[in-house]
């Protein structure tokens, strides 16, 4: 089994958050929630606007403790793990245990650009990997085959790509 990898998506897609983050106000609403899992540690960002008002908060969960972190060290983290060589992807079904050894990413993003009569939304959960071979022992460790999106565009009722 081979997992599809989403080194195209993860490019439009840190785009367009990258476009969020800069220029928040290029979008009539948006409401993004990202939890990136590293190691031990799990970073959660959230940012919303509604009815023209802007909300955001970004935290750490160390094993220390939780500390509230800035949305720009926030945006960072979350820049590098999507800068990372590429991506494999998780079906949510059935749900497995993250692997420490690779960072993970569950993305939920639902936006409407100013101007455009419909919103666009997509939430995956997506797995940092190097390579091919890093992506194969990934797949091993997991022991689930049907956990690991293996043919694109996935959709599900759990997780979808864009729609």
């Amino acid at each position: 089994m081979t997992a599809s990898f989403y080194a195209d998506y993860i490019q439009d897609l840190k785009a367009a958050l990258d476009d969020l983050f800069e220029h928040p106000v290029r979008y009539q609403t948006f409401d993004l929630h990202i939890e990136l899992a590293m190691g031990t540690a799990l970073l959660v960002y959230e940012t919303k606007r509604q009815k023209g008002q802007t909300d955001a908060i970004a935290y750490a969960r160390t094993p220390k403790g939780n500390i509230q972190v800035s949305p720009e060290l926030a945006h960072q983290r979350i820049s590098s793990f999507l800068a990372m060589r590429n991506h494999i992807a998780l079906t949510g079904d059935p749900m497995i245990s993250l692997n420490e050894e690779y960072p993970h990413a569950v993305i939920r993003f639902e936006h409407r650009a100013k101007g455009v009569p419909f919103k666009s939304s997509m939430k995956m959960i997506f797995v940092g990997v190097n390579d091919a071979e890093d992506a194969g022992r990934y797949v091993e460790m997991a022991r689930e085959p049907a956990a690991i999106v293996t043919a694109r565009p996935h959709r599900s009722k759990k997780l979808w790509e864009w729609k």
